[in-house]
């Protein structure tokens, strides 16, 4: 049975920020191929929940993993709800740490 994917509110920004520096930096076919990348990625969380690396050390339960070249997606896993939350997806070396944390991990 898959996990059900949750995504925090600022998640959305995120992507539409990624979506914007992408589209100007190397052109829509391109930042939609990226953005693909990173859709996968989480969608693959709903069978493989636990991949990535776990990040104690930052919070309990956090995992990231690298969506794509160059994203990366902070997320936990709920086991009992059966939920994988994405906290925080980031691109190009911002700071997906500082992001988690502020989110509520």
């Amino acid at each position: 049975m898959s996990y059900r994917i949750r995504f925090h509110p600022a998640v959305a920004d995120n992507l539409d920020a990624i979506t914007r520096w992408l589209i100007d930096y190397a052109g829509p076919q391109s930042a939609a191929r990226r953005l693909d990348e990173v859709e996968a990625t989480i969608s693959s969380l709903a069978d493989l929940p636990h991949k990535g690396s776990r990040r104690d050390e930052i919070a309990p339960g956090l995992r990231a993993i690298p969506a794509g070249r160059k994203a990366v997606t902070a997320f936990s896993v709920d086991d009992d709800a059966r939920e994988v939350h994405i906290h925080a997806v980031t691109y190009a070396g911002a700071d997906w740490i500082r992001r988690s944390k502020a989110r509520g991990r």
